[in-house]
């Protein structure tokens, strides 16, 4: 229900929020006292990454009437907002940064969002499991996509070549899209799983946001902080303040309301993705910065993702 009382969407935003927090402090608390090393944290990101987000994702769109959801032009519209935000990170952030293995960190940072993970988590304590279908869409479009802006942006300030192929074979690997292609597929035959495999399809699906949460938490580190102090600071108020209050106005102009309020929120307000730390690592950028901005934004987006939340609820947009 749109709109309600203080207390109430005060509860919601709480709601929404806390069981987050409280993940985040099991990882941390695991990591600190020596239970669980950074190494099996890594290993519980790929069993999310790998497996329970590609499930997730799968059930939401199989399950859903796609023909309903692409009827509107919102989805259109997250991937214009999306490519303007590359450009113009793009535009700007080489005028302002004169070190490579930067820039591209920088570029990442301000427009590659982390919608799957710590997204659908949001998504799901605000719409419930049963109308994830239109968050599932949005992410099955912007994972590819920012994977071949990411890599574009990677490639050029590391001085390496882009091809085509390269890029395709990139996309095509990537287990959260393939998990959306099977549910576009299952939707289309409206195939309808055995119980004996529905069964460890949902249990792994909804590993999802408390696995990846405690992993976050587990994986965190703010040791570089203070060396990159003005670069965290610019993209956390950017990437978790103005980008969203910008593309939210702008949704909120065009006559969206509800489901596609949460699905923008996320897509254009969440954390700096994770796969910006792993990227930089792998194509020898600085991933220092990198982990600096994913540690500082997703615990700051904590805080204005429950602004944001209380805020439409008071205005009764969701």
């Amino acid at each position: 229900r749109a709109g309600g009382s203080n207390v109430d969407n005060l509860l919601l935003s709480f709601n929404v929020v806390v069981p987050l927090i409280l993940y985040m402090g099991v990882g941390a608390l695991l990591r600190k006292s020596g239970i669980v090393d950074a190494h099996a944290f890594r290993g519980a990101n790929n069993i999310v990454f790998y497996a329970a987000l590609p499930l997730l994702c799968f059930r939401a769109i199989a399950a859903s009437d796609l023909s309903a959801v692409f009827e509107s032009p919102f989805l259109l519209y997250c991937i214009i907002g999306i490519l303007l935000l590359f450009s113009l990170a793009s535009l700007i952030v080489p005028r302002v940064c004169k070190v490579d293995q930067r820039r591209s960190v920088l570029i990442m940072g301000t427009f590659r969002s982390n919608d799957a993970i710590f997204g659908l988590g949001v998504a799901t304590a605000l719409l419930g499991e049963d109308h994830l279908a239109l968050m599932a869409l949005a992410i099955a479009l912007s994972v590819p996509l920012f994977n071949v802006l990411a890599v574009i942006s990677m490639e050029h300030f590391q001085g390496g070549e882009t091809t085509f192929w390269r890029l395709l074979l990139r996309i095509l690997k990537n287990p959260v899209l393939l998990g959306c292609l099977a549910g576009f597929a299952a939707s289309l035959i409206h195939l309808e799983l055995p119980e004996i495999i529905a069964t460890p399809v949902k249990g792994i699906a909804s590993l999802t946001t408390p696995l990846a949460f405690v992993a976050l938490g587990g994986t965190m580190t703010f040791d570089a902080l203070k060396k990159n102090r003005v670069g965290v600071t610019v993209v956390s108020l950017l990437r978790l303040l103005v980008i969203p209050a910008v593309a939210l106005s702008v949704f909120l102009l065009l006559g969206f309301r509800g489901e596609p309020i949460v699905v923008a929120l996320i897509i254009f307000g969440a954390p700096v993705a994770m796969a910006t730390y792993t990227m930089s690592v792998g194509m020898g950028a600085d991933d220092e910065l990198a982990g600096s901005l994913v540690a500082v934004t997703s615990v700051l987006s904590i805080v204005t993702m429950f602004f944001f939340i209380f805020v439409l609820k008071q205005l009764a947009f969701i």
